[in-house]
C-alpha cells in the first residue's frame, strides 16, 4: 500500500493526493465543460483548452517556419513546435 496514495473508485487510477484525484475525476470521469468560447458555441474542461481553441478563431497565420524555403504557417506556437519536431 502507498502511504498518502489515493485510488480512484472509477478506474483504479492511483494519484499522490485527494487534490489530483479530483482533478483526475473531473478530466477523466466528467463531462462537465464550464469554460465556453464567446465566439463559437464551444466549451471545454479547462482555461487552457479553451485559450487553444479560441487561438483558433484567429485568420492570421501568427506563427511560420523560418527554414528557408519551408512556408509552413500555423495559427499556434504549439503547432509550429511539432512542425519542427517532424522535420
Amino acid at each position: 500500500v502507498l502511504v498518502n496514495h489515493v485510488t480512484c473508485a472509477l478506474c483504479d487510477t492511483v494519484c499522490t493526493s485527494v487534490s489530483s484525484l479530483k482533478a483526475h475525476i473531473r478530466f477523466r470521469h466528467c463531462n462537465e465543460r464550464p469554460f465556453h468560447c464567446h465566439l463559437c458555441d464551444g466549451s471545454f474542461k479547462n482555461t487552457y483548452d479553451l485559450h487553444k481553441h479560441v487561438e483558433t478563431h484567429n485568420d492570421s497565420d501568427a506563427y511560420s517556419c523560418d527554414v528557408e524555403g519551408c512556408g509552413f504557417t500555423s495559427r499556434t506556437l504549439q503547432t509550429l513546435r511539432q512542425h519542427y519536431k517532424r522535420v
